[in-house]
């Protein structure tokens, strides 16, 4: 395996922490398509075991080096809330 490390140009420039909110299953591809990842481990606990709020709703935080695709994470019956 090859570790390259990124030069100044090419290293990512952004970085988004944002919370989505939903019940059901967790839209995992979401992950892939925004190229995020679980903010902390609470948040990666409630994507995988499905542990909610008390209204049902669960609260995962996330961050990325991209713009969250609101209307994506709408068509999995997810709302991104910041």
């Amino acid at each position: 395996m090859e570790v390259r490390k990124l030069a100044a140009p090419d290293r990512p420039r952004e970085f988004y922490r944002y919370e989505v909110q939903g019940v059901g299953p967790f839209p995992l591809d979401m992950l892939r398509y925004d190229s995020a990842w679980p903010a902390n481990q609470e948040s990666a606990s409630r994507m995988v075991t499905g542990r909610r709020e008390p209204e049902g709703r669960r609260i995962i935080t996330l961050a990325s080096h991209h713009h969250p695709t609101e209307d994506r994470w709408s068509s999995f019956g997810w709302t991104v809330l910041n």
